[in-house]
């Protein structure tokens, strides 16, 4: 076949086919037997043909026609279904990466589906960033070309006034995150709050370090944390004091891992101890052990992004658990052997003209009366906004969200871009047996979100009671809430 000549295709074969088969383009090829075919439809039948081998999921596939002496008439098109020999990095080497990719060295064609799955955990790894990806084919292998960064510190603060006045209402809370610390794929996470003008009120710390434990992505971690409070304001006369501690192990493993559509599956194993003491004398014991199972993700629908949590909680009588009718039970008809089942989900979309809406939801069932850890609140930066913390509680609830938002790029020329909202919400929470401090509330408000850099936001809030009077206030006056965080 004489380069730039037209040609006569009696017959058209495909050569270098692994995962495909000739059925697959059987239309393609029926188009153009028994037609004298110049180069640039030579050209187009090549295209088309990868075109259909990418469509059938082989992002990498490539085609082409090839000089070539005809045999009766048969002319051959050559394929490549883009299998990955090798992974490359084009800048300094991540282990962790190159073994969530490795599973894509198998001697066959990669899917789409398979090569999106394994970036996306490569990405998961913590501080890591894939900013660059590229197939290439070099002597006959395909070479996947990739660039990665790693934030080894980074860390977050934010200062708000989203407490009580017994604890806070100004609050600090830092958060250091330190990653690649003793093997490429494992991370250190600090965690410290208190409320600083009056550090006294609230001392909070949490550890957690997790390394993953396979190229598909799971993760194992151990966690532990520690409180101590002294309520301060209209409580400091009661003189109250509250300890609290928790360690657990945690297991992480991505079910499914889409951009579209994600899944993952998280056990913990934990005890939790609360005690709380009036004038030095102990007045409360809590101490639970339990077992979650959550599934939680995220997906693509109605035109709209939904994010959903489910888990799943069972008590033990075990490591000296409260038992009924313990004196020193937050609840006198509660203990530790209980089962309860908690899901929040969270739909968002855009409406045209900068405008989008945000729908959100909380539930929880119990099977019995919960000690006061394991208890559904109203109130917070969650839901219920124009309440304070768990101003209602109780075994079980449901409460919902409506945020209607505008967004506005770089207002007035200052900032990178702010979110105007405004919202309605409410919930009920009950009881089981004999219980106390269920019920009913709704509050309204508005405010901006700002986004004043790439690493530094603030968040103002007007928040409005509809249903009663506030525990700080004694009265329904709206809440200002203002939060500001600075990340490094």
């Amino acid at each position: 076949m004489a380069s730039g000549a037209a040609i006569f295709a009696g017959a058209i074969s495909i050569a270098g086919l692994q995962a495909l088969s000739p059925a697959d383009f059987a239309d393609l090829i029926a188009e153009q037997i028994g037609k004298t075919l110049a180069t640039d439809q030579l050209a187009s039948l090549a295209s088309s043909i990868a075109d259909r081998a990418r469509s059938r999921g082989y992002a990498f596939a490539s085609a082409w026609i090839g000089p070539q002496r005809l045999s009766n008439g048969v002319l051959t098109v050559s394929i490549d279904e883009g299998r990955v020999d090798a992974i490359r990095f084009d800048g300094p080497e991540q282990p962790a990466v190159r073994r969530a990719l490795a599973a894509l060295i198998n001697g066959k064609p990669a899917r789409l589906g398979d090569v999106e799955r394994r970036l996306l955990i490569a990405g998961d790894v913590d501080g890591v960033r894939i900013r660059k990806t590229q197939f290439l084919r070099e002597h006959g292998k395909g070479v996947l070309l990739v660039r990665v960064t790693q934030d080894k510190l980074a860390a977050r603060v934010a200062l708000s006034n989203e407490g009580t006045k017994p604890i806070g209402p100004e609050q600090l809370r830092l958060d250091v995150d330190m990653n690649a610390l003793f093997s490429s794929d494992d991370a250190f996470t600090v965690t410290y709050s208190t409320t600083p003008a009056e550090p006294s009120e609230l001392q909070y710390g949490r550890l957690r370090y997790a390394n993953r434990v396979s190229a598909d992505g799971t993760e194992v971690a151990l966690v532990a944390s520690g409180s101590a409070a002294k309520p301060g304001a209209y409580l400091e006369p009661l003189d109250l004091e509250s300890r609290s501690w928790f360690v657990g192990a945690e297991l992480l493993h991505p079910l499914w891992r889409r951009r579209d559509a994600s899944l993952w599956l998280q056990a913990e194993l934990g005890v939790r101890d609360l005690q709380q003491w009036r004038r030095s004398v102990r007045i409360r014991h809590d101490r639970i052990a339990t077992a979650r199972v959550s599934l939680y993700g995220y997906s693509d629908l109605a035109g709209g992004r939904l994010r959903v949590s489910t888990t799943l909680s069972q008590g033990f009588g075990i490591f000296g658990a409260t038992r009924l009718a313990d004196p020193l039970a937050s609840r006198y008809d509660a203990d530790a052997t209980f089962t309860a089942l908690s899901a929040w989900s969270e739909w968002s979309t855009e409406l045209g003209g900068q405008f989008s809406l945000r729908l959100a939801a909380q539930s929880q069932l119990a099977s019995q009366p919960l000690l006061i850890t394991e208890e559904t609140g109203l109130g917070g930066t969650g839901f219920l906004r124009g309440y304070d913390w768990s101003e209602r509680s109780g075994d079980q609830g449901v409460m919902g969200l409506a945020e209607l938002r505008y967004l506005w790029n770089q207002p007035f020329g200052m900032f990178r871009r702010a979110q105007l909202y405004v919202f309605l919400d409410g919930g009920q929470v009950g009881n089981l047996a004999n219980g106390f401090g269920s019920g009913e509330l709704a509050s309204t408000g508005g405010g901006v979100r700002t986004d004043f850099t790439a690493n530094m936001g603030a968040n103002l809030e007007v928040a409005v009671p509809l249903t009663g009077a506030r525990y700080d206030t004694d009265d329904e006056t709206p809440k200002l809430n203002l939060r500001l965080i600075r990340s490094f």
